[in-house]
């Protein structure tokens, strides 16, 4: 999908989905916030994360527009992009292209323009995938800055379409159910794969075991709810899909190494 808009501020805290996100600003600039963590956006400059991290956007400076294009994981992984590029995005990098380029404007707005034709259009829709593509692999080629680090050891060096359709598919099902329990059984499931299987495919592509992605999608919730509302500790741990009071501060303190509290007061500050 491709869209342009005016960017405002999230009237919620923020918003989460399993696309892999393109950003190009217009005239302006942005700050997000990814579970907290501030990451600033400047105009001219592509930025590309995996949305399944919680996000919104906290300030926009200037008055201009935005082109937002989503791609499935899927998509990205069967471009054959460097491993790098690719393994930091999908650990939960934030990349941004380094140099400006004035004609990347007239392009963004040419794939917004072209997008009503690419859904009616084969031919159209492999044009536009094309044209993404080469975007991407030039950013990648000419270098780029890390926003905010990656989290994981994902390997981006897979093949088959079936293999990135169950990978997208697992991430997906993740994404949608991470505020209710879920086990590695049910998202094998959700796949028509073995449990056992399941989390082999998962760790060796996204880098960590299905339920460790499953608490790390939980931690970001909570992160962004702690940073951006005044619900109460137990409301925060039940409405990110922890089960408990006190596993919610296990988890939160084994991978945050502080208390809740002590998170939110500096994320205040």
């Amino acid at each position: 999908m491709v869209e342009t808009h005016r960017p405002t501020r999230f009237r919620t805290a923020y918003h989460h989905h399993p696309s892999v996100e393109i950003n190009f600003l217009i005239g302006c600039d942005m700050e997000y916030s990814f579970s907290g963590t501030l990451v600033r956006a400047g105009r001219q400059k592509l930025v590309v994360f995996w949305g399944a991290v919680p996000h919104g956007v906290t300030d926009v400076q200037g008055s201009g527009s935005i082109v937002n294009v989503y791609l499935s994981l899927a998509q990205l992984l069967k471009f054959g992009l460097p491993e790098l590029f690719v393994e930091t995005i999908i650990s939960g990098g934030i990349l941004a292209s380094r140099e400006s380029c004035h004609e990347d404007a007239l392009m963004f707005n040419t794939w917004a323009r072209d997008y009503s034709r690419a859904s009616d259009d084969p031919n159209w829709r492999n044009l536009l995938i094309g044209e993404i593509e080469m975007r991407l692999r030039r950013m990648a080629l000419e270098g780029y800055d890390v926003l905010m680090k990656a989290r994981g050891n994902a390997d981006a060096n897979v093949s088959g379409t079936s293999t990135m359709r169950h990978i997208d598919q697992m991430l997906r099902f993740i994404a949608d159910n991470y505020g209710n329990p879920i086990s590695v059984a049910q998202v094998a499931e959700h796949v028509d794969l073995s449990p056992s299987y399941a989390m082999s495919l998962f760790r060796r592509v996204v880098g960590v075991p299905i339920k460790e992605h499953i608490t790390r999608i939980r931690l970001s919730h909570a992160q962004m709810l702690l940073a951006h509302s005044d619900h109460k500790i137990l409301s925060v741990a039940m409405d990110s899909g922890f089960g408990s009071l006190s596993s919610f501060y296990e988890a939160f303190q084994a991978h945050q190494h502080k208390t809740p509290a002590a998170f939110r007061r500096e994320a205040r500050q």
